[in-house]
This record gives structure tokens, sequence and C-alpha cells, in this order.
């Protein structure tokens, strides 16, 4: 498979659905800046963008991107996105709301940056009704090519739909050499691909949700760059650099294609998103979304593990309600979450009787889960993030996220699997004591 020969297309898929793939252009290449007016104007037809940038994207591209663009006849609206207290900005309602009141009338927007920016750039331009473009500065993470926004909503962390891109660039020598911690994000995002599509295979058989066997091996043919040399990440050889960063753009092109995070989030991400929702909370920072998602990653790898010993599932007694102390002024948007996925808990442990779609779950989901080992071994070898000591959490902190990340969304992941088999709780912290320390 080629994803290279996905862009700009729509195509009926052997899973009965049309497809159709927004983002235009890929250009990742040493003169990406001196190209982009021209690609700009083959996307739109008026010559006014709205450049997003935070204060670090801005010094790495932010300025020389404005100069270019207004050589050529652009007329460029700049903004800088505000740092926190806690560090850099942050995507949420109130940032959001912000943007949207300080972004003027534009043929296009252009995020300049990673994560955050491109997240609040898509949502506003979204928004707006105006298409977006993204000048990315790091191999951080798979939402450039993705038309999903996950940001923070009266205090939890939460999906919404958006527009994809219509072009992303990038030059080499800023993605190779992008702060090293950015790069090992990347990684910790794009190694949980086989845990988030074996929760995929687990919500088609047991909750009916769609699946697409073509989308969820887009990226594929990519994985042996990362997954089996990481050194080469950690010694910043281009050609895994890139590797790397197509990764992540074409997992977000699978999920723009399914409409769905499915392909690249599964219960590992939520492991994520549970500490950052602490640390609303209390105040205290967290590490890199990639980072914290490589941790999840080992973990819910760890209850696969345990859960493909199971030949015989019995459905054990599973949380009916939140910890509403532990969320103290989230609880109510958490509970309204948690309280839509219990149906489904219960349709699943209907069919947990059922040994025929055991049996297929299992065989399935075998052939995509790595083994907690060698996705340690592959974070450790390439610099990246391995144990709750390396994206500066304590223990007890990792153990709370670990005992509450199912209660955060309502769609049904492995974590569910593991509390109605019986698994967790006790074995959350057995697994960070194996497999979250050094």
């Amino acid at each position: 498979m080629n994803p290279e020969t996905l862009l700009d297309t729509t195509f009926d898929c052997e899973c009965g659905r049309s497809h159709k793939v927004p983002v235009r252009s890929i250009i990742y290449a040493d003169d990406a800046m001196e190209r982009l007016s021209e690609v700009l104007g083959t996307l739109v037809s008026g010559r006014s963008i709205v450049l997003v940038a935070d204060k670090r994207t801005r010094a790495i591209a932010g300025e020389l991107l404005k100069e270019a663009l207004e050589l050529t006849g652009w007329t460029v609206h700049d903004i800088i996105v505000p740092d926190t207290n806690h560090g850099g900005p942050i995507c949420d309602d109130v940032t959001h709301a912000r943007l949207n009141d300080r972004m003027p009338p534009a043929d296009i927007a252009l995020a300049v940056g990673t994560g955050v920016v491109n997240d609040l750039t898509k949502w506003s331009a979204f928004d707006k009704d105006i298409p977006y473009a993204v000048f990315a500065t790091a191999a951080t993470m798979n939402g450039f090519t993705a038309a999903n926004v996950a940001p923070t909503i009266n205090g939890v962390k939460t999906l919404i739909r958006a527009r994809a891109p219509l072009a992303v660039f990038g030059i080499p020598s800023i993605i190779v050499g992008a702060p090293f911690e950015l790069t090992a994000a990347g990684l910790g995002d794009t190694i949980a691909k086989p845990v988030s599509t074996a929760d995929w295979i687990f919500n088609h058989l047991f909750c009916g949700e769609s699946f697409c066997r073509y989308c969820s091996e887009i990226i594929n043919s990519l994985e042996p760059y990362y997954l089996d040399k990481p050194g080469d990440i950690n010694n910043r050889k281009p050609a895994a650099i890139e590797a790397l960063f197509n990764a992540l753009l074409y997992s977000g092109i699978a999920m723009t294609v399914i409409g769905t995070s499915a392909p690249a989030s599964g219960g590992e991400h939520l492991f994520s998103h549970t500490l950052d929702m602490m640390s609303s909370i209390d105040g205290v920072e967290h590490d890199l979304h990639g980072r914290q998602v490589g941790l999840g990653t080992i973990f819910a790898s760890a209850l696969y593990e345990r859960i493909f010993k199971i030949d015989k599932p019995d459905c054990h007694h599973y949380p009916g309600n939140i910890d509403g102390a532990f969320w103290d002024s989230l609880a109510g948007n958490v509970r309204e979450q948690y309280e839509q996925k219990i149906p489904k808990l219960q349709t699943i442990c209907k069919k947990l009787a059922d040994g025929k779609t055991w049996g297929e779950f299992l065989a399935a989901a075998r052939k995509q889960v790595r083994s907690p080992a060698q996705i340690k071994n592959c974070l450790k070898t390439a610099g990246a993030a391995h144990t709750f000591e390396g994206i500066g959490s304590s223990r007890k902190r990792v153990l709370a996220a670990a005992l509450h990340m199912h209660e955060i969304r309502k769609r049904p992941t492995i974590i569910d699997l593991a509390w109605i088999l019986g698994i967790m709780p006790k074995a959350a912290g057995e697994i960070i004591d194996r497999w979250l320390t050094d």
C-alpha cells in the first residue's frame, strides 16, 4: 500500500463505505517554505491568510513564513497563542473562544507548530468556515492530518469533529532538529497504533462499531522503520525521522477517512488524557501527550497479555459509577460520559458468553498487539519515556490515572474489558511495578 496515492481521492472501500481524503498535498522538502505561497494559491482563490503560532514556533518558522507570504502578495494577519502559567498554550474551550475573537475574515488559516497550535487553528478555522493548512515544526503527534480536535471542554478531555487540512508542509532539517522530546512524543503516539487497532476490533465485535481493514492498515508498511529500528530515531537519522513523520501523517488520514479516532486511539490514550485532567484539577504539571501515551501503550499491552490467557471469560462486577470524589469539580461532566457507556458494558457482558465471538476477538487481537517488552524496549532504545519517572510523575499518580482512566469516555476500550474480566483493579499496580519502572 502506497499511502501517497490516497491524497485528494475518493474511493469505494471493501468495508462498504465511500472514503474521501481531503488532504491534497504533503510537502516534506527543503524548499517547502519557498513552495508554500504557490501551493496555497492553488487551494484558495484569495490572498488573505491568518497565521497562528506560539512564541516558539513563531521564532522557528513563523517570522520567515510571514515574510515569504507577504513578498508574494499575501495579506498576513498573525496571531500568537499565549502560554499558560504552567508552560505552553493549551487547547481548551477558553483559549478557543479567545482565538475565535481574534481571528479576522480570511481565505485560509495556517497553523505553524504541532499539537496545540494545530488543534486550535483547525478548530477556529472550522468555526469560521475557512480552510486551513499546517506548517509542521516537529514530528510529535498524529493530529496534523486528522479532522478531529482533542480539546478540554468544561475540564474534560474530549473529541470533536472539525475539518482536516488541505495541505501539510515540513522542512526535514526543522523536523529532524526539533527538540528530541517532541520527536520521542511522536514515537509514543505512533507506537500506540497496534493496540488502538485491537481496541477497534474489540468494539467492532462486541459493540457493533464499523471496522475498516483498509484504514487500519494504512501505516503498516511504515511500522518497521520505527518499531524495528528505534535506535535510528535516537540517532536522529533523517530516514527514520521521515518515516515517523509519515506514520503520524497517515495515521491522521486514517482517522479522517473513517470519521473517528479509532484507527489510532484506544484505551492507551486514556492514560494520557486522565493525567491531563488530573493536572487541571490539582495544578501539577503533566508531560507531553505522546510521551504519556507511550506509557499507556505499555500498560494496555500488558493488559492484553493477561487477557490472551483467558479461554473462557466470565463477567465480573465492574464499576457502575465514577469516583466522584477523585474527579472533584469535573465529576458531573465525567459521569455524563461514563453513564453513556454503561449499556455498552452490559452488551459486552452478554456477548462474553458467546465463545465464538471471544475466539474471533482473541485471534484478531493477537495478530495486532505487540508485547509490553517489545514496546518498552522500542521506547527505551529510541530515548523516549518508558517509566513513570520519565514523565516526571510518581507511582501514586500514575496508579491513580490507571484506576480512573476507564471513566472518562463513553466508548469502551480494553481498559473496560479488563475491569469486566476481573483483571483490574488488581493488575494496575502489578503492571506499573513490572513495566513502568526501570
